[in-house]
C-alpha cells in the first residue's frame, strides 16, 4: 500500500492520520543533502515486497561500507526474529535503491517484508552526497572507511580546481575541502588526505576486485593508508602484484605490501623521476618530478612552478615520493640520452651547458626548451657523431 505526501518542511496532518491508522511505521524523514540546506521529503509505505521492482544500482552500494561477518551475521537474525524495522530508502523518479542494501538482500532471501521509503533526488551526484552523509552519521565505522566516505565526498563535489559545486550563504566563500573540515571539526589537510587515500582504494578495486576495498574498509587485511597509496601505484605499473597480494591467504594476511617493493632509498637516485604526494598543496600533489638529491630520511626534487615554469627545488620525506620507471616515458629517456651526448663535449660554452643542467631537471619541455636542445645540436652535430662513435668502439672493446 502506498501512501504519498510532497508538502514541505512540515508533518502533513493525512500522515498524521495514516500514523494513527497504521500505528507507528510510517516515517516521515528529515535530511540533510549539503550543508545548511535541510528539507522533509514525501514518503511511501510499502508492506512487503512489492511492484514496481527494486533497482540495485552498483555505483551507490559501493559507498555503503561492507558490514564484518560478525554484523552480517546479527543483522540477519535480526532480521528474522524482529522484522525489518528500519525502512529501504528508493530514489523516487527511478526507484533505485539508496539505503539498505545488505536489509534488502537479506529480507529477498528469506521473504521478510520491508517498508520503502521514497526521496527525490535531482541527480546521482546528490544520491551520492546523501548516502554519505548518512552513512556517517549512524554507523560504527572503522576509521578507513570513515576516510573513504569523506574522500569520496570531497571527490565528488569539488570543482574543477578544489572549488565546492554546491555552496550555502555560510560556506559560498570555502573550498570544498574547507567546507567538509568544518562539518567534521578537522583540518582541510586531512580531507585532501582523505581523498587520497579514496582514490587509491578505488584504483586497487578497479584491478584487485572489490574485494579489495571490503578488506581495506574492514581492516580485514591489515594494510596501512600509506600502504593503500603506495599500492594504488604499484597497481598502474604492476596489478598482478597488488591482485596477488589481496588473493593471499589467511596465514599470509599480515604480509607487507612492502614484500613486492624496493625500500625507498634504493629507489630514489639522482635524477630518477618521482610523484609527490602532498594531499595539504593542490599546487604539487601529484606532480612528477626529478631527483636532485637522496639523504637518509628526505630528498631534494626539482619541480616545476606552472605559473612561473621555473625550476624549484623542494625537500620531501622518503614517503611522500613514489618512484616512477622511465620506461613510463620513453620520450624523455630519448630526450635524456641526447642531453648526455651533449654533456659530455668539452667544447660546450658555460652558457650551453648551464642550459643543459636546466633541461636535466625537467620532466617535460616547452617547445621552446626543445628549440634551444635542437641549437645546440646542431652546432655541435659532428662532435656529437664522433663522440657516439668512440662510445660504441669502447662497448665492442
Amino acid at each position: 500500500m502506498y501512501i504519498h505526501e510532497n508538502e514541505q518542511n512540515k508533518t502533513p496532518r493525512s500522515i498524521t492520520r495514516a500514523k494513527e491508522a497504521l500505528g507507528t511505521n510510517l516515517q516521515v524523514t528529515r535530511i540533510r543533502v549539503s550543508p545548511g540546506e535541510s528539507l522533509t521529503l514525501s514518503t511511501s509505505l510499502i508492506e512487503g515486497p512489492t511492484s514496481p521492482p527494486i533497482i540495485l544500482d552498483p555505483e551507490f552500494a559501493v559507498l555503503i561500507p561492507p558490514l564484518s561477518v560478525q554484523e552480517l551475521e546479527g543483522l540477519q537474525r535480526s532480521l528474522c526474529t524482529e522484522g525489518c524495522r528500519d525502512p529501504l530508502v528508493v530514489w523516487k523518479e527511478h526507484f533505485i535503491l539508496v539505503d539498505g542494501y545488505q536489509r534488502y538482500a537479506i529480507c529477498s532471501s528469506y521473504q521478510i517484508p520491508y517498508r520503502v521509503v521514497e526521496l527525490p533526488f535531482s541527480d546521482r551526484s546528490e544520491v551520492k552526497s546523501w548516502i554519505i552523509a548518512n552513512q556517517l552519521s549512524q554507523r560504527n565505522l572503522t576509521p578507513e572507511a570513515v576516510s573513504y566516505l569523506r574522500g569520496t565526498w570531497y571527490e565528488l563535489n569539488k570543482g574543477p580546481h578544489g572549488g565546492a559545486r554546491f555552496s550555502s550563504a555560510h560556506f559560498e566563500h570555502l573550498k570544498t575541502s574547507e567546507e567538509l573540515a568544518k562539518r567534521f571539526k578537522m583540518s582541510s589537510a586531512t580531507i585532501r588526505r582523505d581523498a587520497q587515500f579514496a582514490s587509491s582504494v578505488d584504483l586497487i578495486a578497479q584491478v584487485a576486485g572489490d574485494l579489495a576495498r571490503t578488506a581495506i574498509l574492514t581492516r580485514s587485511k591489515k594494510v596501512s593508508k600509506k600502504e593503500v597509496i603506495s599500492l594504488a601505484h604499484t597497481a598502474k605499473r604492476n596489478p598482478q602484484a597488488v591482485r596477488d597480494f589481496f588473493r593471499s591467504d589467511q596465514g599470509q594476511q599480515n604480509s607487507s605490501p612492502s614484500c613486492f617493493k624496493p625500500a625507498l632509498h634504493i629507489q630514489l637516485k639522482p635524477g630518477g623521476l618521482v610523484e609527490v604526494s602532498a594531499p595539504e598543496d593542490d599546487k604539487i600533489d601529484g606532480r612528477p618530478g626529478r631527483v636532485h638529491k637522496v639523504g637518509e630520511k628526505t630528498a631534494e626534487v626539482w619541480l616545476r612552478d606552472i605559473q612561473t615554469m621555473t625550476m624549484q627545488l623542494h625537500t620531501f620525506k622518503h614517503s611522500s615520493l613514489i618512484s616512477i620507471s622511465t620506461d613510463e616515458r620513453p620520450a624523455l629517456v630519448e630526450i635524456n640520452a641526447r642531453i648526455n651526448r651533449l654533456s659530455d663535449l668539452a667544447e660546450l660554452d658555460p652558457f650551453e651547458r648551464e642550459i643543459l643542467n636546466l633541461l636535466e631537471r625537467q620532466v617535460s619541455y616547452t617547445p621552446t626548451e626543445l628549440a634551444y636542445l635542437k641549437l645546440i645540436e646542431e652546432k655541435y652535430s659532428d662532435s656529437c657523431q664522433k663522440t657516439s662513435l668512440h662510445r660504441f668502439e669502447h662497448e665492442l672493446d
